[in-house]
């Protein structure tokens, strides 16, 4: 499952940087074969977004717990460092589905 999405109709594969233009687009045509596709995200974004912010407060948690002076600015970067995490994962929870138009009708 953790794997780029490939076009629907002729198996094209995508890279990192297409997959995220193809989810700002939502509607798209495939380079190859010139077929139309959607994008959209798997459920399962949610589930993997919870994981980190879930790790990041409880990083922060025993970090405040542990040193009693903590700046600020540590705790912030280790929920940067989560966010980032999430950001960077997102187009690996991406599905490529067929468009309704392209339908062969028999």
């Amino acid at each position: 499952m953790f794997r780029l999405p490939i076009c629907p109709h002729c198996g094209t594969v995508y890279h990192y940087k297409e997959v995220k233009n193809a989810v700002k687009k939502k509607e798209n045509t495939c380079y190859h074969c010139n077929k139309k596709f959607k994008a959209g995200l798997f459920p399962g974004i949610l589930i993997a977004a919870v994981i980190p912010i879930a790790l990041s407060i409880l990083l922060n948690l025993v970090m405040l717990n542990r040193m009693q002076e903590m700046q600020l600015l540590p705790l912030f970067a280790v929920t940067l460092a989560f966010l980032l995490i999430i950001y960077l994962i997102i187009p690996f929870f991406v599905s490529f589905k067929k468009s309704g138009d392209n339908e062969d009708k028999k």
